[in-house]
């Protein structure tokens, strides 16, 4: 059976931002990289209608842009962990 990688690009309006879904095909496993607060909803919802497990909410920077869904997305998800790149002044799992 072949992997393919499940990937939706998703956008934002008000504070034109992009989040990004990125899942295994076979292993159901999932990241969700900038979530933003106001559409974490509509996130839920495809990630559920996927059957995809989250498993990280990636924050590539903290957000002068918007606020970050990853905390919401958590009490959704509760097994999803939030990762931080070293290189923010921030805090995640």
């Amino acid at each position: 059976m072949a992997t393919k990688l499940i990937f939706r690009q998703l956008f934002e309006p008000v504070s034109c931002t992009y989040t990004y879904l990125l899942g295994c095909s076979v292993s159901r496993k999932s990241i969700i990289i900038d979530p933003v607060l106001e559409t974490v909803e509509r996130d839920a919802k495809l990630i559920k209608e996927l059957n995809l497990d989250p498993i990280y909410g990636v924050n590539t920077h903290l957000h002068a842009d918007h606020i970050t869904g990853t905390g919401k997305l958590k009490r959704i998800f509760p097994r999803m962990l939030s990762v931080l790149s070293k290189y923010v002044d921030g805090h995640a799992d």
